[in-house]
């Protein structure tokens, strides 16, 4: 049905081959095809012949039948740690522990000595044909005049010996609270340091990123997600200098929407987090509609090597994860976050992470009546019976991404075992239920790529573990939804953004063929032919 806004468009964009509006269930209606706007939001839909008519001297763009669809917003992407990623040593694609260390030793040639080497995070350990880790000792052969920093997702960092004598990190050295230095049989460091606790001893010795780089790794991001067809992004933990180069950027770029959280910081008193949050905007969506602060972020555990299980893990009878702080200094941020209206998003990994979190948010909703504020639950990887009721009653949407058990399902099936590993994100459950749910990827810890991710979600089909759990499978058409109205309503923005209606923004992606009428392996190469954000062209593969 044609929709139209009094006020005259200044764009309209013709000769669609049908628009998917997302407004109610997902369904290609091949008699809308036209859409006008003025001042980036949509003021009309309707047929070629409606949108003519009500603008005959507006700007106008022909689609050339292609489908068109809301924009998609990944509600769980570190968009600028990727982007600055991409500047780093790419290991992605190599299939061996040899070729890995090669890649290593033709980098430390060219970088002078006694400079840290830095390795992209974006590759894992199981495409490898040894399947496991390099050693630090590899690593000493392949770079012998150069600490190497080589981390893998976001909880595990490798580095060689002179990496882990800069640490200070010796033989005797004890695992820190909710951290590990991996040792091999005879007790030897082998270079691999699990969570924060364990490897910001190297962390804090890099290099600093500068503004400049911040900005240009912004800059080639929005590029690249455009072209994928990912119009808003949401980023969680970020620091007050990351924070200011995306007020520097986006605003001005206009091509991507971003909703941004603060990093927590967990060891910090009670007086220390007040000085910091008085510091901060107000309250949660402080901001514009291309950048915003959503809120709080929050790492409850660890990830596929400290994920907190009540069960033990299955490589190891006496370790059940790393819980990255206690109940009561969880539930005493949360009440702070509360009393100063916002929104907290908790990391939970492992079922009894899960609990920890929801138990936290009920004591502060009995203490502070908070419900409804729009908290979330990221990744949600293992909900125990009743966690999915309990998030769905509390009103705290869930952010899931498939490609993370795409990525990771190798190392999962190692450390929690089979069971646990077809369970991992029970997208079907989380659907069902009725909650909020919303998608992205957790880039870079796995490919920014929306696409692959649906794939993922619709098959549940795996990197290098075959098909995991089919029965949490979820149709294409629901995983788009949730990558559109679903992280919309995550990000609290579902009247701006989400779907195509007269009065939202102008936010929709071209696509080269009908996605509700193709497989998941039409669906994983699909083409973005243009990516229109406020009403802007900003991407065109032609």
């Amino acid at each position: 049905m044609a929709s139209f806004q009094s006020l005259g468009p200044d764009n309209v964009f013709l000769n669609a081959g049908g628009i998917i509006t997302m407004a109610g269930a997902p369904v290609l209606d091949r008699g809308l095809t036209a859409i006008a706007v003025r001042d980036g939001v949509i003021v009309g839909i309707g047929s070629d012949e409606a949108i003519t008519q009500m603008a005959p001297d507006a700007t106008v763009t022909h689609l050339e039948g292609d489908v068109v669809m809301p924009g998609l917003i990944d509600s769980h992407n570190h968009f600028l740690r990727t982007g600055l990623d991409w500047e780093r040593l790419q290991l992605d694609d190599v299939k061996s522990t040899e070729e890995l260390l090669d890649t290593v030793a033709e980098r430390a040639r060219e970088t002078p000595s006694g400079q840290w080497l830095m390795c992209s995070s974006r590759w894992h350990e199981t495409n490898l044909a040894e399947g496991r880790m390099p050693t630090a000792q590899q690593l000493d052969l392949a770079a012998p005049n150069n600490p190497v920093y080589l981390p893998r997702g976001g909880h595990v960092v490798v580095t060689n010996s002179l990496g882990l004598e800069q640490a200070g990190i010796s033989h005797d050295s004890p695992n820190p609270d909710g951290g590990a230095f991996v040792r091999d049989g005879s007790g030897a460091l082998t270079g691999m340091l699990v969570e924060m606790p364990a490897f910001s001893k190297v962390t804090r010795l890099l290099p600093q990123t500068q503004e400049d780089d911040r900005r240009r790794a912004l800059r080639a991001g929005i590029k690249a997600y455009n072209q994928a067809g990912i119009t808003t992004v949401r980023d969680p933990g970020l620091g007050a200098a990351e924070i200011r180069s995306y007020q520097a950027v986006l605003p001005q770029e206009r091509s991507l929407r971003a909703s941004l959280m603060w990093r927590v910081d967990l060891g910090a008193t009670p007086d220390e987090r007040k000085a910091w949050s008085d510091g901060l905007a107000p309250v949660s969506g402080f901001g514009d509609q291309w950048l915003d602060i959503w809120g709080l972020k929050i790492v409850m555990d660890g990830g596929v090597e400290g994920g907190y299980f009540h069960d033990p893990y299955h490589n190891d009878p006496d370790f059940r994860g790393f819980p990255l702080t206690s109940q009561e200094n969880l539930e005493a941020i949360l009440e702070q976050a509360s009393s100063l209206d916002w929104r907290v998003g908790i990391h939970v990994v492992g079922d009894a992470a899960m609990v920890m979190a929801l138990d936290a948010f009920e004591a502060t909703d009995a203490r502070l009546s908070n419900g409804g504020r729009g908290h979330a639950l990221e990744h949600a990887f293992s909900p125990v019976p009743g966690a999915i009721e309990r998030a769905r009653d509390a009103g705290i949407g869930i952010t899931l991404q498939h490609a993370l058990v795409y990525s990771l399902a190798g190392n999962m099936k190692t450390y929690w075992g089979e069971e646990r590993t077809s369970d991992c994100t029970p997208s079907r459950a989380w659907l069902d239920s009725g909650a909020i749910v919303g998608a992205g990827t957790d880039s870079p810890v796995t490919s920014h790529d929306p696409w692959l991710n649906v794939y993922g979600f619709a098959t549940r089909d795996t990197q290098t573990a075959g098909i995991q759990g089919p029965q949490h499978r979820i149709t294409v058409a629901e995983a788009l939804r949730c990558y559109t109205a679903g992280s919309a309503a995550i990000l609290r923005q579902e009247q701006f953004l989400g779907s195509l209606a007269v009065g939202k923004a102008a936010d929709f992606i071209c696509l080269d063929r009908d996605p509700l009428a193709s497989n998941p392996e039409e669906v994983r190469s699909m083409v973005v032919r243009r990516t229109i954000v406020g009403g802007r062209q900003v991407f065109s593969g032609e």
